[in-house]
């Protein structure tokens, strides 16, 4: 989160175990500090904060790096001057940080009228700018690698870094071997490998149109995964892949069944046991599929089933395919159009991950779809006047809400059922024709104990947090977001962890607390 400082004090105060308490304290004008999590193997190992001093010139600025280890324990210092920067991501491996930054004289600077906007996109020097620092504050190497962007203004006018680039800047640990990065242009996209000390290894450029990629990097290949500009909505993707040493690539993988179903890919990640990775979401059904997902829509079957493709290797021999279906009738706890006898609803699955049995364990919303009766009575009683039944048509006759959270499992062999259902916040009713993700605000993320072999799943919903022990199946805790004058959220932590924010008003209480 970015807070910008003119001339006030911001203090942060973080409470860890053993009652440590430690101390955030910036006064300056135009001062601006960011944390960052320092991501390893897709795990958060530790924080850095990033923040911009003053000016030191026409073009440049002073900055300043904190290292902390997962718990908040200070480790190292860097300062040094550059352009503007906007920090994108951190990686870690070997004992080097990665920092990935989009350098430009025009981030942050004000759009104040068109003039000075065309100006500035003809003057514009951007570039991607990576950066390898020791554990003991020293830049070891840095590497820039030019862009062709153009210039995009946020709603208060400022040029800012996030919607300049094409596809986003995304950055990873290659395990026992460096770094790699991926970004995309105006003219194309990069994926760019390094060793740990910020040697490049290999390069590869692509004009390939997409809609998105995905960065993955495992210990036999470094994984691209495509959504294409395609007639699919939320289908339509690839797996790209690449060898570690020189860049070799592999024979594509099209995602789709042997029915020719396309697949909504949720999920792409490590399997905490195996330590390879995989890809789970729905099957798409062939004639309802293909559309955003509105109550309505849901009600007549867009998926077929659920998927999950573990990747063993890099020969196709050894992708592992696994599909369930329901739309063919064959579930007993489902229905072919997806509906839920259990408590009359329909699942909205956003998530998915591996427990420690080897089961795939799909999470999400579900839905409750009802008709408006009184509109369709209304409709039926003023149907002589034509004009009244249009309008009141306007507006639908059926109405949704979301209720529980719901976890289905996918056995090893294939075998599907639900897991359990959470109480969670329901919504107020919503039009039944509305896209669900207008009023879906709920948020699942996942922490995972390799010590007592559990899987966690955080539940960020609109008044409460929920933390839901998947293994025991049950609620440990539940949060408000709001008590009093307290403000609470949750975020990611260490593994087992989680971190609690609080803020009464004037100061931010941050908890790191064991699950």
């Amino acid at each position: 989160m970015k807070k910008t400082l003119t001339a006030f004090l911001l203090t942060i105060t973080v409470c860890l175990a053993h009652a440590q308490t430690k101390v955030f304290k910036e006064v300056g004008k135009d001062i601006s500090s960011e944390v960052k999590a320092i991501i390893q193997d897709n795990s958060l190992v530790g924080y850095l904060v990033f923040t911009r001093l003053e000016k030191a010139n026409a073009d440049s600025f002073n900055y300043k790096i904190a290292i902390m280890d997962e718990n908040l324990n200070d480790i190292g210092t860097v300062k040094f001057r550059d352009m503007a920067l906007d920090l994108q991501s951190v990686s870690f491996e070997q004992d080097i940080l990665c920092l990935a930054y989009l350098k430009s004289n025009v981030i942050n600077e004000p759009a104040k009228n068109r003039k000075k906007y065309k100006q500035a996109v003809l003057d514009q020097k951007t570039s991607v700018f990576v950066q390898f620092v020791s554990l003991d504050g020293k830049i070891v190497k840095s590497n820039t690698f030019e862009a062709t962007l153009t210039p995009q203004t946020n709603s208060y006018g400022i040029y800012t870094g996030e919607k300049m680039l094409k596809h986003s800047l995304q950055l990873t640990n290659i395990p026992q071997k460096g770094f790699a990065l991926f970004f995309g242009d105006d003219r194309k996209s990069n994926l760019v490998t390094f060793s740990a000390n910020g040697d490049i290894l290999w390069q590869k450029n692509t004009t390939e149109q997409a809609q998105r990629f995905n960065l993955l990097a495992a210990k036999q290949a470094i994984y691209l995964l495509v959504k294409r500009n395609h007639e699919m909505k939320e289908g339509g993707y690839e797996l790209l892949s690449y060898a570690i040493a020189d860049g070799a690539v592999f024979p594509k993988y099209e995602l789709k069944d042997k029915q020719g179903h396309s697949l909504k890919v949720f999920t792409f990640d490590i399997d905490p046991t195996s330590g390879l990775p995989f890809m789970a979401g729905n099957i798409i059904d062939l004639r309802k599929g293909n559309n955003y997902i509105t109550a309505k829509k849901l009600a007549r079957g867009p998926y077929a089933g659920v998927f999950t493709i573990n990747i063993n290797g890099t020969k196709k021999a050894d992708i592992k395919e696994s599909f369930s279906y329901w739309n063919d009738g064959s579930q007993s706890f489902i229905s072919s159009k997806g509906h839920l006898a259990s408590n009359n609803t329909y699942p909205r699955l956003e998530r998915a991950f591996k427990d420690f049995q080897g089961n795939t364990i799909f999470v999400g919303s579900t839905v409750i779809r009802r008709a408006k009766f009184g509109s369709i009575f209304f409709t039926v009683a003023t149907a002589p006047t034509v004009i009244i039944p249009l309008f009141i048509a306007g507006g639908g006759y059926t109405k949704a809400r979301l209720a529980e959270a719901v976890l289905i499992k996918q056995t090893e062999k294939g075998a599907i059922s639900v897991d359990n259902t959470i109480a969670t916040n329901r919504t107020k009713p919503f039009p039944g024709a509305a896209p669900i993700n207008m009023y879906d605000n709920r948020y699942f993320y996942f922490v995972t104990n390799h010590d007592t072999k559990s899987n966690y799943v955080i539940i960020n919903d609109a008044k409460d947090i929920f933390v839901y022990n998947a293994s025991k199946k049950n609620i440990v805790r539940t949060i408000p977001h709001k008590d009093g004058n307290v403000r609470t959220n949750v975020f990611p932590a260490k593994e087992g962890h989680m971190m609690i924010a609080t803020y009464n008003g004037s100061e931010t209480r941050v908890s790191i607390e064991a699950l």
